[in-house]
């Protein structure tokens, strides 16, 4: 009988995998001058004949063709967390507690965000999820799919919303009308019936309405040095996040007017803005906690998906351009980035980031409403007329 010792370490950052031991013998083929008598003819019997564990073993041929069996016990020691995958019930181990979102925590239940899987040669770490981001199940789909979201939102037919369910939104009346105790009702007095700010008839059409400048031919309908309120087809305007400096469709401040620049250094009031020339929006509020109000720009996000931001820094001011277009029944333009990538929503939220992609055919229609550069005429657009 031989005695076979085989030793195998991997060490990862996710576990440890551990040859204990080999046990090995021969499997008898003649016993002296004959055949052995009542030979069992596989090593799990040949094992259970010795009182050993029947699992785990192969038969091995060695230089003299000799047969013998080999059992190898392998053990995985987790570095990490140890869980039981939701779905798929197997054992895994997570090398980060903060990378594992717990579905029943007492049944060690989870799905993992960054997972690992032990190759013979190598370790290959797969991020699913962003910092700040869990995965939760799609409620609307069903079990067994998912994805990504913010903390704090949960995903629901691919889209992530939050947990809080919003209140119903608000009753909308026709064009020329608006709501007086649940009921749409006439505007009286002389007030013009036309389009307004996309909010449906809710707010009458009266002296506070600004509509969005329409383009015509070549011309985008924008001037430089001019400001506007920026919208999108349902009336939320684009605004900037308290605790973040994220633009984002109907952040928590509004009405920011942003003025139509040449380039960075030259906001001054010139001719309407074309197709094919180029454009930078200053915004004109600055960030909350900036008590001189310091102007800044819409930047460019690093790289395709990231959200753009609120910069003093002009060298990472982006550069726009634009097609004329219509947008929930209103003139709005189409914006680019300087590489031709439209101006988009950056992920699927109700109040979502701008960001570029690089297909030109999925960007967002924009709507820009003139307003006052003046921070001290209150409201923005009462009663002005810029032409």
């Amino acid at each position: 009988m031989r005695l076979f010792l085989i030793a195998a370490l991997a060490l990862s950052q996710a576990s440890v995998v551990l040859c204990q031991q080999v046990r090995a013998f021969y499997i008898p083929s003649t016993c002296g001058n004959g055949p052995c008598p009542a030979v069992p003819s596989t090593c799990a019997e040949l094992a259970k004949q010795k009182h050993m564990p029947t699992d785990g073993w192969t038969v091995i041929h060695d230089d003299e063709g000799q047969a013998f069996c080999r059992r190898v016990e392998i053990k995985e020691l987790c570095l990490g967390v140890e869980h039981i995958d939701a779905d798929t019930k197997e054992k895994k181990c997570c090398p980060d507690v903060s990378g594992l979102t717990w579905i029943d925590k007492p049944a060690q239940l989870a799905k993992v965000c960054f997972p690992s899987e032990f190759q013979p040669i190598m370790l290959i770490l797969r991020q699913c999820c962003a910092k700040g981001h869990v995965w939760t199940y799609d409620h609307g789909v069903g079990p067994g799919h998912g994805g990504c979201c913010p903390v704090g939102f949960h995903m629901s037919n691919g889209m992530c919303i939050p947990n809080v369910t919003p209140p119903p939104p608000p009753h909308r009346c026709p064009a020329g009308t608006h709501l007086v105790d649940g009921q749409c009702v006439q505007i009286p007095g002389p007030c013009p019936q036309t389009c307004g700010n996309g909010l449906g008839g809710v707010e009458p059409s009266c002296t506070c309405t600004n509509n969005p400048v329409c383009g015509h031919g070549k011309y985008l309908g924008i001037k430089y040095g001019h400001c506007y309120i920026l919208s999108f087809s349902d009336g939320q305007q684009l605004g900037i996040d308290r605790d973040h400096t994220d633009y984002k469709k109907n952040g928590f401040f509004v009405d920011i007017p942003f003025k139509v620049c040449n380039s960075t250094t030259d906001c001054s009031r010139g001719k309407e803005v074309e197709m094919g020339q180029f454009f930078s929006l200053q915004d004109q509020h600055g960030l909350y906690k900036d008590t001189k109000s310091t102007k800044g720009w819409i930047n460019t996000p690093l790289k395709d998906g990231n959200h753009m931001e609120f910069t003093t820094d002009a060298n990472t001011a982006a550069k726009f351009t634009g097609i004329p277009s219509c947008a929930g029944g209103e003139c709005a333009i189409k914006m680019f980035g300087i590489n031709g990538g439209a101006v988009s929503y950056a992920c699927p939220m109700p109040d979502p980031g701008l960001t570029f992609y690089g297909n030109p055919k999925v960007g967002q229609k924009i709507r820009f409403s003139e307003v006052t550069c003046d921070e001290y005429e209150v409201p923005l657009t009462s009663g002005i007329n810029l032409k």
